[in-house]
């Protein structure tokens, strides 16, 4: 592990970066916050050891600037002191600091600290790879979801929207910032009573997904859609087939006119057959 040791005692920073790396890590010894801080500039440091008194800038000032950073809850620090007060103790804390030494350093208190640390270090090294791979996963999905010519869209419990793709809007006809907030039956009341909405709520009841076809509510486009439960609420996948339905419905027409055709030549024949045994009697 790499571990920042700012002590500015020669021999107190001696000993304990001999003590640590005993323990089979690499320390980087610095004697001010202000060296401290170039430091932190061209290396990570997942474990800094700060000595409370330093000149200058002091150690606790440090600890408080160090949290205050957007990868501040990333670092464990360790804060060496000789304020034995409880009310020191508890500023130390309050400062940031994960755990506190006290002086003179007994090693066996050290050892048991570095173990505290190393475990602690380890769990949020494997909790920050976990929410790393997770932001991974995320942006990939969102580039695939704004990329698809399927329009996409996610309600949250109440409804709500929290997510609209790039062909939705097209779909839709409304930009995502109008969108995105709003509820659904507030923002299209005329899905209210349609085929739309039972399929919605069955989703959300029954936490199962659907598939369906229908008209819009003005009669004028057919969507096939797929909606499924997703994080309590209800996401869908849905495309305009409005022009797949008219060339169904257009063979199905000439299907029909085709079957009249066919039985009106039927008909006929018989006909003409009937008429010429009538003439034939007459």
């Amino acid at each position: 592990m790499n571990i920042l040791l700012v002590e500015d005692q020669d021999d107190s920073r001696k000993t304990l970066s001999r003590l640590i790396g005993m323990r089979g890590h690499k320390v980087s010894q610095v004697a001010t916050a202000e060296e401290a801080e170039r430091a932190l500039a061209t290396d990570s440091f997942p474990f800094l050891i700060l000595d409370w008194m330093l000149p200058g800038k002091s150690g606790i000032d440090l600890c408080r600037e160090l949290r205050a950073r957007q990868d501040g809850d990333e670092m464990f620090i360790l804060l060496v002191t000789g304020k034995t007060d409880r009310a020191d103790l508890e500023m130390a804390l309050e400062a940031g600091a994960n755990d506190y030494l006290t002086k003179p350093i007994d090693l066996s208190l050290l050892n048991v600290r570095l173990a505290v640390a190393e475990r602690q270090i380890r769990d949020l090294t494997e909790r920050n790879q976990a929410r790393i791979a997770l932001q991974q996963s995320a942006r990939t999905l969102t580039d695939i979801l704004e990329n698809t010519t399927d329009g996409f869209f996610a309600l949250d419990y109440a409804w709500r929207f929290t997510y609209v793709n790039p062909e939705a809007e097209a779909l839709f006809g409304r930009s995502r910032r109008e969108l995105l907030g709003g509820e659904l039956w507030q923002t299209f009341p005329e899905l209210r009573g349609t085929a739309f909405e039972q399929n919605y709520r069955q989703v959300m009841a029954e936490q199962a997904p659907v598939e369906f076809e229908a008209c819009d509510p003005h009669g004028t486009k057919w969507f096939e859609v797929h909606a499924y439960p997703s994080g309590g609420g209800v996401s869908a996948f849905f495309r305009d087939v409005t022009e797949r339905k008219r060339a169904e419905d257009d063979r199905l027409t000439k299907g029909k006119i085709e079957s009249l055709g066919t039985l009106a030549g039927g008909i006929a024949h018989d006909l003409n057959n009937i008429l010429t045994v009538i003439s034939g009697n007459i």
